[in-house]
């Protein structure tokens, strides 16, 4: 029964730290975004892989991750590259299997803001399709997939760390789940089963 105390023990520990280490974190925000995103708007409609380019957009400092207005059933493996004067900057991927309107690439943040950058997505297709949404503009101003330009640009969000952590939202987050109310929701829900769990363990450790 040692050992398994010892288990209990410690698999509590890295459960306490891991929440501890993610509490530490701060949510994302979105620090811009090039327009006024409708989902009607449809630029585009992929059945082939591709790589659309899109210039004029503005990187903000610390951006982290780049969201992109493509909408696929079952979403393709997908890269970033922001480019400036020529050059990547910064970039990432995106594994497959991706499922809604949109796309959020992770990508390394920089210490300053870039203006001018040319952003650049690439995908593979093979049986299915993929949607792009964005603001219709004339073709020098468009996305381009090499010399052919889309019906626009692309709708595209920059996100970064917000200024809060995840602990200092935790009162107002566990009072919208229930806590702290007599009525029942999400949060109680959350509660019995934390003090369930807390229970076995404390159980299990005093036989």
């Amino acid at each position: 029964m040692r050992e398994v105390r010892i288990a209990l023990l410690a698999g509590l520990t890295l459960l306490v730290v891991g929440i501890g280490v993610a509490l530490a974190r701060s949510p994302m925000s979105v620090a811009r975004i090039n327009g006024t995103p409708k989902l009607e708007e449809r630029i585009e409609f992929a059945t082939h892989g591709a790589t659309y380019c899109q210039a004029g957009e503005l990187l903000p400092a610390g951006t982290s991750a780049i969201r992109l207005w493509l909408s696929a059933y079952t979403g393709p493996r997908m890269r970033v590259v922001v480019y400036a004067g020529g050059s990547a900057i910064t970039g990432g991927q995106r594994g497959s299997g991706w499922t809604s309107r949109e796309v959020t690439v992770p990508v390394k943040p920089l210490a300053h803001a870039v203006a001018d950058t040319t952003v650049c997505a690439s995908f593979p297709l093979r049986d299915e399709s993929l949607t792009v949404f964005g603001g219709e503009t004339s073709p020098a101003k468009a996305a381009h997939e090499g010399k052919r330009a889309l019906a626009g640009r692309i709708w595209i969000e920059y996100l970064r760390p917000g200024p809060r952590s995840w602990m200092s939202l935790l009162p107002s987050t566990l009072s919208h789940m229930g806590f702290g109310r007599a009525s029942s929701g999400p949060g109680i829900v959350l509660l019995a089963l934390v003090l369930l769990a807390s229970r076995l363990v404390l159980r299990e450790l005093s036989s």
